[in-house]
């Protein structure tokens, strides 16, 4: 495989000299290079699936996932599929983390902020990991609908109303973790945490025959109660969410290796090539061939 340079993404190449802030929404592609900037990102999926490859790891995305990008990061969206009725829709906040953080300096109580003001870089001992974020009620999602909305038409007041949302993300993160958002009892936390136990394993087995029913029985869950919580956590269904980790893989050894599509198929779980050519130009628009060609040229 050719390797390409990973571009730099500079502040200056936004022209918003005014504001520590800059908003937008964009429809992903195939043809957008990995990147990586000098500024920090947030970057929410508002519609559509697809991939985001961030950091050397290839992530499934849906609606309601969020990630927090910090500087030097490498790392691209690519679409599940190449159809223009199945768009990948990303809302971006991106922001200069060293003026920000010089001027929340005076907002009274943001400095209590401790684990958010860490994970945006806001903070002397500032954490320089990629996180990934779950919307589960839909109020980042708002957030940042609202928040580009307020910065596209620059109505009369746009600029302290900004300020003011991105303390109140900061708030909604800094809840989400400390564990208060939507845990209000002993018994959701144990389910939740058996749930997250559960996910884990079927990230590290993906590519095995796991079932439902070996899984809920392994980690104390009911079948039904699996399928509703694991549904409402994830965004999809169990079975897609597995299709999507086999074709992440997929994805990943096709472009990074010259192994025949046969090998690709049986090393990530599927045992018939013509149900694995079905399900991987389902999901991504392309027939695996035709993939491998287009992402080696990109």
């Amino acid at each position: 495989m050719i390797q390409t340079p990973i571009d730099l993404t500079q502040w200056s190449e936004f022209d918003e000299n005014s504001l520590p802030f800059f908003f937008n929404r964009v429809s992903e592609s195939f043809h957008l290079q990995m990147h990586r900037h000098d500024f920090m990102e947030l970057a929410y999926v508002a519609e559509g699936s697809g991939f985001h490859y961030i950091g050397g790891k290839v992530i499934p995305v849906a609606k309601g996932d969020w990630f927090i990008v910090p500087l030097g990061t490498s790392h691209v969206f690519r679409p599940a599929s190449t159809r223009p009725d199945h768009p990948l829709i990303v809302y971006n906040c991106t922001f200069q983390p060293d003026r920000l953080a010089a001027e929340l300096t005076a907002m009274p109580g943001a400095g209590t902020l401790n684990h958010a003001l860490r994970l945006l870089q806001l903070s002397p001992d500032a954490e320089h990991n990629w996180h990934q974020l779950k919307d589960r009620d839909g109020q980042v999602g708002d957030w940042f609908h609202l928040a580009v909305r307020e910065y596209l038409q620059r109505r009369p007041g746009f600029v302290p109303r900004l300020y003011g949302l991105f303390i109140e993300l900061a708030v909604m993160l800094e809840r989400q973790l400390a564990g208060d958002a939507g845990r209000t009892a002993d018994h959701s936390s144990t389910a939740s945490d058996s749930l997250d136990e559960a996910i884990r394993y079927i990230d590290r087995m993906f590519a095995e025959p796991i079932t439902v029913t070996a899984i809920a029985g392994a980690f104390k869950i009911s079948e039904r109660h699996f399928h509703r919580v694991f549904k409402q956590q994830m965004g999809l269904t169990f079975t897609a969410y597995i299709q999507n980790k086999r074709i992440e893989k997929s994805c990943e050894l096709l472009m990074t290796t010259k192994q025949p599509i046969q090998d690709i198929a049986q090393q990530v779980g599927y045992q018939d090539k013509k149900f694995f050519l079905a399900v991987f130009k389902k999901n991504t628009g392309l027939a695996p061939r035709d993939y491998r060609r287009l992402n080696r040229r990109s």
